[in-house]
């Protein structure tokens, strides 16, 4: 069974919201919503588990809980992406400038206890791919040579 994603759940929820109808089938809103009714039948199935085989089932019953669920999706923070830019890495000279920044401690020992966090560790591997990039051996171009006989 596929999951009801946030789009279909608002479109579904607008359809409920714009009929007029007391009683909407899910043939009535498969008309308007542009879904299947077997589709929309395993969707409402989520919220009430009859739905699916009641090809009669009301769809207005289950709105209250189809926003409940829409409020739902919309509640749950999204995962920031973090972006190290080249500003961020320039800080930095070499990966050694930057163990010795953030993980030593007094007298330039490292300290087992330090930890990285995840901007840290950005900074770090894009340190590491230039360092990498800059030991590789650089591509040579072939120059066209011209070759005269005699």
């Amino acid at each position: 069974m596929k999951a009801l994603s946030k789009t279909e759940a608002e479109k579904i929820l607008r359809a409920l919201e714009k009929s007029k109808k007391k009683y909407l089938t899910l043939e009535d809103l498969s008309r308007i919503v542009g879904l299947y009714p077997d589709q929309l039948g395993e969707y409402f199935s989520y919220f009430d588990p009859l739905a699916s085989l009641d090809p009669s089932f009301n769809c207005r019953s289950a709105q209250g809980a189809l926003t409940e669920y829409v409020n739902g999706l919309e509640a749950k923070p999204k995962k920031q992406r973090i972006v190290v830019g080249k500003k961020m890495a320039a800080e930095y000279t070499s990966i050694n400038d930057f163990v010795y920044k953030k993980m030593t401690g007094a007298g330039g020992l490292v300290d087992p206890s330090a930890s990285l966090n995840d901007i840290d560790l950005k900074i770090l591997n894009r340190l590491v791919k230039e360092e990498i990039e800059s030991r590789k051996p650089k591509k040579r171009t072939k120059k066209a040579v011209k070759h005269f006989s005699k």
